[in-house]
């Protein structure tokens, strides 16, 4: 199978992607085994999607590749075969929020269409194959888990001592005296949650816990990482809302110090804890060289020849340089292993690029999000990559006063590049400009099988009125057949809505809400 992806924005909080698969024949053909597909990724999860066949009947199930123990994943989804004919005589299902375990890591519909009408319903072009999409959004991740707290023969709980040797404001993963958790997977790495039941400020322990989320693997990239928090139960609970935290190259982050005690937190001898994962890509810090400009007054700001060179999660090779040729600074983004794309397909790439500004009052350190964020764009196998061209806020002028926030002491700028999806894709003739025809179509669908179920909702109501009118009547004697009805009027036998296009065919799931 092969596999292209389309991305369609739905709002701020939410997005959906559409994955269309092109399905060989060798999926109906092949009668002693199930057909898997690729691994893909979506909201920061690995999935995989498979075809069986029971009695010359295709069944289709997405497949949560990434499981791990005390993890639960909620996505809704869609599937629909795409007609050849006529997009209304498509066949799709859907589930909303169908909840994925590790006992439990598959999802589907095993009676999804009879093999026969692939072919003559015309689903299959004249070679055998057909296109399957799947819309994938509102995925969610949830990991429950607890400290244990050991109790002594009197009943009362023990309390490690308080840290008094620490002097970082990272959390290290080798201190004593804290309390973990198992280890989980999300966006691609491992994490665990340590509790210190003193926390930790300025070096010194304080009567206020501290939670920490602790990165295993990937230590070659920094992470931004945003999720939430409950600690505790009933009203001993507390809640982080959302945090933007970063995760370094040592897997260190800032975590969450709330104002609660350990010991109001501890329930019958635990202190449960349930985390929502939303956010975790990897990011790139780059010394960006002012390209000079001879014709400029005054002097040119730097003079520099380093190449600013950084890699994405993927080990693939970028440079990025700054440009003053214009009123404004540009940033030039060049894919420098577009040579490394397999022939025949597209590798899709979405990034969000920040300038690093610098307080000098407090020391903080701020990344501005460049306007235009996400950027995005698909490329295919070429000797050299032309680059794309960024826009910033940030004037020629303001560069060249003294003190600007933007510059090192070298007079370079401060790139952040946060790297989101990455996706390799069968065949390389579709471009960025595809994506407008694929968003409407998108769109129209939604749009239209909204219209429908509103019909079949009106369609219901006039008959349940016709049925309360025929009853009424029916009081009032001759005229009227011996069952309550008018005679000569249509009978409530079903044959009112035989239309199965109308019919809803979700998926009956196991919703659970965190």
């Amino acid at each position: 199978m092969a596999l292209l992806y389309r991305f369609v924005k739905l709002s701020d909080r939410a997005h959906s992607h559409v994955f269309t698969f092109v399905v060989t024949k060798s999926v109906t053909r092949d009668l002693e085994r199930d057909v898997t597909s690729k691994e893909f990724s979506c909201g920061h999860q690995k999935w995989a999607i498979t075809f069986s066949r029971t009695d010359k009947v295709l069944g289709v199930y997405l497949v949560w590749r990434s499981a791990s123990e005390s993890v639960r994943v909620y996505v809704d989804f869609t599937f629909t075969l795409l007609n050849r004919e006529h997009f209304s005589v498509n066949e799709a299902f859907s589930g909303k929020q169908v909840k994925f375990t590790t006992e439990c890591p598959a999802q589907g519909n095993r009676n999804y269409i009879p093999v026969a009408d692939l072919y003559s319903r015309n689903f299959t072009d004249p070679n055998g194959e057909f296109q399957l999409e799947l819309s994938m959004g509102h995925v969610r991740t949830l990991f429950d888990s607890e400290f244990r707290v050991g109790s002594s023969i009197f009943g009362t709980y023990h309390i490690p001592y308080p840290l008094r040797h620490h002097t970082s404001h990272h959390h290290k993963p080798g201190a004593s005296n804290k309390l973990e958790t198992t280890y989980f997977s999300f966006g691609g790495f491992d994490w665990n949650l340590a509790l210190y039941p003193y926390g930790i400020k300025d070096g010194h322990a304080g009567d206020r816990v501290s939670l920490y989320l602790n990165r295993y693997t990937g230590f070659d990239h920094q992470c931004r990482v945003r999720y939430s928090i409950v600690l505790g139960d009933g009203d001993r609970r507390v809640d982080s809302g959302i945090v933007d935290d970063v995760s370094d190259s040592d897997g260190k982050s800032y975590g969450w110090h709330p104002t609660a005690k350990f010991s109001d937190l501890i329930y019958k001898g635990v202190i449960r804890v349930h985390v929502e994962m939303l956010l975790a890509n990897t990011l790139s810090d780059v010394i960006s060289s002012i390209t000079p400009d001879a014709g400029s007054q005054p002097a040119p700001l730097a003079t520099t020849l380093s190449v600013s060179q950084c890699y994405d999660r993927d080990k693939q090779a970028w440079v990025i340089k700054s440009d003053c040729h214009s009123d404004s600074v540009r940033l030039h983004m060049v894919y420098k292993d577009i040579h490394n794309v397999p022939r025949n397909h597209l590798r899709y790439v979405c990034w969000t690029a920040y300038l690093l500004r610098y307080h000098s009052k407090n020391g903080h350190v701020e990344p501005v999000r460049l306007p235009g964020a996400p950027f995005s764009h698909y490329y295919a196998q070429e000797v050299s990559d032309e680059g794309i061209i960024i826009e910033t806020d940030i004037s020629i002028k303001e560069l060249r006063e003294p003190g600007c926030p933007y510059l090192t002491a070298k007079g370079q700028l401060r790139v952040q590049v946060e790297w989101a999806d990455s996706y390799l894709l069968f065949q390389a003739t579709y471009h960025k400009y595809d994506d407008v025809t694929r968003l409407h179509c998108q769109q129209m669908r939604r749009e239209i099988t909204a219209l429908q179920a509103e019909n079949y909702s009106l369609e219901r109501q006039l008959f349940s009125y016709q049925k309360s009118i025929a009853y009424a009547h029916s009081a009032r004697g001759p005229g009227y057949g011996d069952d309550g009805t008018p005679d000569g009027d249509p009978r409530d036998d079903g044959s009112f809505f035989e239309d199965r296009h109308l019919l809803d065919r979700s998926l009956s799931t196991d919703t659970e809400y965190a």
